[in-house]
């Protein structure tokens, strides 16, 4: 009698696990899907854009100078660092974690143009990502 219960439990056991599958493993620390986002700091409802990020400043509508916000967006959840790079510059921007805000002035008061990139290191597999995006200000007034 024992030997039939425990039989049948094997055989619940073996369908319930050909009814779920095999469940893929998840993977903390997927790089992947990293992106650099950006926007300018305006008096608008201002949404991060991957790579490339484009503001024009008019009368009452901006500061200028104003501030670029880089974001590393789409990774999953895991133990990350970071390594800023102004690639104009090819020198430190001087940020640290996920998010670098730096400032920008438009193409009439200054270059108009901020281009970093960062570079993601997985901390447990020591895999590393770079990503980079632009954010252009311009003049939309002049």
């Amino acid at each position: 009698m024992i030997s039939r219960n425990i039989s049948a439990i094997a055989s619940a056991l073996l369908l319930a696990a050909g009814i779920v599958g095999h469940v893929a493993p998840a993977h903390a620390g997927d790089l992947t899907n990293g992106v650099l986002t950006c926007y300018v700091d305006t008096h608008a409802l201002d949404i991060p854009r991957p790579n490339l990020c484009i503001s024009g400043w008019k009368p009452w509508t901006a500061n200028n100078p104003s501030i670029a916000v880089f974001e590393v967006a789409g990774l999953t959840a895991g133990s990350y660092s970071y390594m800023w790079i102004d690639l104009e510059t090819g020198g430190s921007p001087g940020c640290s974690g996920s998010q670098c805000v730096v400032p920008i002035a438009t193409d009439v008061s200054g270059d108009g143009l901020r281009h970093l990139s960062v570079t993601i290191t997985d901390l447990s597999t020591g895999l590393q990502k770079t990503v980079t995006a632009r954010a252009y200000y311009f003049d939309a007034y002049h």
